[in-house]
């Protein structure tokens, strides 16, 4: 649960400083265990795929959080990313140190796909969009996203594991070789953040229904956040209902986290302080992983490629999530 930042910033720093800056906000039973999900609805799904409603543990007691069930081989994963930004971007160079207002929303859409131990990653789209002071509420103007290190492409960057080490799969190119090789250390985390692993850590197989309160820290946030991290995270469990068609609980949550060296696909890392003034995220009852997140957030960032020019963002971003998670048949 993070926002992404990479130093390419050249374009954003020359629409962000035509922009009026605003003030930063203040702490503004089933035992089908041969079957897993198959399928997903549409987008807007009101209701559960029915397939998998079958693989749901619930009574009027409450619901299991299920983790028993086979983890699919073969994952379709198609991540909506949208970050609404307000706060200040920090750049060093040798020569100075510059601060300029960022504002705008990130949108980023990318395809993931898993077969067994070959993992492949698309980009689709990558853009920042900056108000126009004329209309600052409006669409304004939509720009090749400058915070991306990687364009988007229709050129896919393939992944294969070799032994205990995630390689470049044979022929996928020069660029691919090079994330690989950065990425190659962190890439288990990189699987369960992104859905196409379970999480190492999950709900016990106490029910739980809605009103239930939990206190995610210390050893237990590997449940909601990947790698080393620390703080205290409080969840809700606020409704029962579906993300794309998959059964979900939805959990309100608030609370602080920090993290240090945050990989993400495109070969960045991210510390970030975080806290999460409010928000919801929608956790699977069939396998371990989230699937949805809306979050209002204050955060510091220090992010950058290996070797390369780190950049500093503070202020509020709003945080929006949405994956499309589905297990094809093989």
């Amino acid at each position: 649960m993070s926002a992404r930042v990479i130093p390419i910033l050249c374009l954003a720093l020359a629409a962000a400083s035509c922009e009026k800056a605003r003030e930063l906000v203040s702490k503004t039973t089933s035992s089908m265990k041969e079957r897993v999900a198959a399928r997903t609805g549409g987008a807007d799904a009101a209701e559960a795929d029915a397939e998998l409603r079958e693989l749901v543990d619930q009574t009027p007691e409450g619901a299991v959080f299920r983790k028993d069930l086979p983890f699919p081989a073969r994952l379709e994963v198609h991540t909506t990313r949208r970050q609404e930004w307000s706060g200040r971007l920090y750049q060093t160079s040798a020569i100075e140190r510059r601060v300029e207002p960022l504002k705008g929303t990130r949108t980023s859409v990318m395809k993931l796909e898993r077969a067994g131990n070959q993992v492949r990653h698309t980009l689709e789209q990558s853009a920042f969009n900056i108000p126009s002071p004329d209309n600052p509420e409006g669409a304004g103007q939509a720009l090749a996203d400058p915070l991306q290190a990687i364009a988007p492409t229709s050129q896919p960057h393939t992944f294969r594991k070799h032994g205990n080490a995630w390689k470049a799969d044979s022929g996928s190119g020069f660029l691919t070789a090079a994330l690989a090789k950065d990425l190659s250390p962190v890439f288990e985390q990189l699987l369960i953040e992104n859905a196409l692993a379970p999480r190492t850590l999950w709900f016990a197989k106490k029910r739980l229904k809605a009103g239930d309160q939990l206190v995610i820290t210390g050893n237990s946030l590997p449940m909601l956040l990947a790698g080393n991290a620390t703080g205290s995270l409080t969840l809700k469990l606020e409704a029962f209902e579906p993300a794309d068609g998959h059964p979900c609980g939805v959990f309100s949550v608030t609370g602080d986290y920090k993290r240090r060296q945050v990989p993400d696909f495109d070969g960045v890392f991210t510390d970030e302080d975080v806290t999460i003034q409010s928000g919801k995220l929608w956790l699977s009852l069939i396998h371990p992983v989230i699937l949805r997140e809306e979050l209002d957030t204050i955060q510091t960032i220090k992010s950058g490629v290996k070797g390369g020019q780190t950049v500093r963002i503070q202020g509020a971003i709003k945080v929006s999530v949405k994956r499309a998670w589905k297990a094809p048949a093989s």
